[in-house]
């Protein structure tokens, strides 16, 4: 049984990456939260962290196309060039101009200085891309893909070998970030590790995996009844309640007690993934019994676009409406999650026209490259 074909699109799993995107700006935002030493946002942000990133990495298996690792090397890395890193050097040359004329949150860069932007670009290409931290993602992608690339051709023709393989690449994965602790710019490893993440890609490469045998499984894809969705969900949600507070460690990136997947900072050994792939059956069950309606659909379409986007508020707006909130009201976990909700949302609806005019007007520049558009023509042939 093969993964979906080229052109198809299953309605639900856009909608599981729009929740995932609410999750990323939910988590940025409580973050802020955290950051001020508020003990509910710390563990609604361990909540968050402990499965929304390895969803991600799930979604994507789940849709990757199998005749990928049929083409040379030379077209794959023209197509995730155009698709992952041009987007990532557009919104990253964007990113770079407010910082000109208004302050935000950058991690000890003195903007805008040259000193600053030369420092910002050279964490950039190393992985910490400091004028729009949420674009990371792309760059792990990227490596994801590469691994995925040169494995799959051998795991493909059995199910039963991608599934014992999903575990081995974990485990070495794991054990490889726990003993080397290759990236961690706590200890001022950064520069000269970080390529496309690939240390991480290689422990993320077992849920990618897993995705792709649901994908080839079509879980969830066809008709299921909500009586058997519904309980599903309910179980899920209480594995990750149950178990993401019991994950205490060890972590890379020991400033957060939490899975922090940008510093390959995991936890522990069991816990992680069974958290993870909870919160990952959690979210994909909810998808599925949401209605699907366009506006839900295109903006889980267009997520690489909001994951870039997100980086105006990351910067720019979080830090001084968290601050604004704590300053009025009671720091409560009801306070946090409400304020989280809202913001998130609101967040989500100023993406809009944004996302319209990025994807209508240059798809070509923000993920899209087999596309044609009013100002330039597709940069790959379909």
């Amino acid at each position: 049984m093969s993964a979906p074909t080229a052109g198809s699109r299953i309605e639900f799993i856009d909608v599981a990456r729009l929740y995932a995107m609410a999750l990323v700006f939910f988590g940025h935002f409580i973050e802020e939260f955290m950051l001020l030493k508020n003990p509910a946002a710390a563990s609604q942000y361990k909540f968050v962290y402990s499965f929304h990133m390895v969803l991600f990495i799930v979604l994507a298996g789940y849709v990757a196309k199998e005749r990928v690792v049929e083409i040379s090397f030379g077209d794959f890395a023209k197509n995730r060039f155009f698709s992952r890193l041009l987007p990532f050097i557009f919104f990253t040359a964007l990113m770079m101009i407010p910082p000109i004329f208004i302050g935000g949150k950058f991690y000890g860069l003195e903007l805008p200085s040259v000193a600053g932007y030369l420092k910002g670009l050279q964490n950039t290409v190393f992985g910490i891309p400091s004028f729009c931290v949420p674009s990371w993602f792309l760059l792990l992608v990227v490596g994801l893909e590469i691994v995925d690339y040169v494995s799959f051709r051998f795991l493909k023709r059995s199910n039963g070998r991608i599934l014992v393989a999903a575990v081995l690449f974990y485990l070495a994965g794991y054990l490889l970030n726990l003993k080397l602790d290759i990236f961690n710019p706590l200890k001022g490893r950064v520069v000269g590790w970080n390529y496309l993440f690939i240390h991480e890609a290689i422990t993320l490469y077992g849920f990618y995996l897993i995705g792709r045998y649901l994908g080839r499984k079509r879980v969830l894809a066809g008709r299921v009844s909500a009586g058997i969705i519904a309980p599903i969900a309910v179980a899920a949600f209480l594995i990750v309640l149950f178990t993401y507070r019991l994950n205490n460690g060890p972590f890379a990136f020991h400033v957060y007690d939490a899975v922090v997947i940008l510093f390959a900072s995991h936890g522990h050994i069991l816990l992680f993934p069974l958290t993870a792939l909870a919160g990952c059956a959690l979210i994909l069950c909810l998808a599925s019994l949401t209605p699907a309606p366009k506006i839900l659909v295109w903006m889980g379409q267009n997520c690489l676009i909001l994951m870039c986007l997100n980086g105006v508020f990351y910067h720019y707006i979080n830090p001084c409406v968290a601050k604004w909130v704590l300053g009025h009201f009671s720091g409560s976990g009801l306070t946090v999650f409400t304020a989280g909700v809202i913001v998130t949302s609101v967040s989500l609806v100023l993406c809009i026209p944004f996302v319209y005019l990025f994807d209508h007007y240059v798809p070509q520049l923000v993920g899209k490259p087999k596309r044609n558009g009013p100002l330039m023509n597709s940069f790959i042939r379909a």
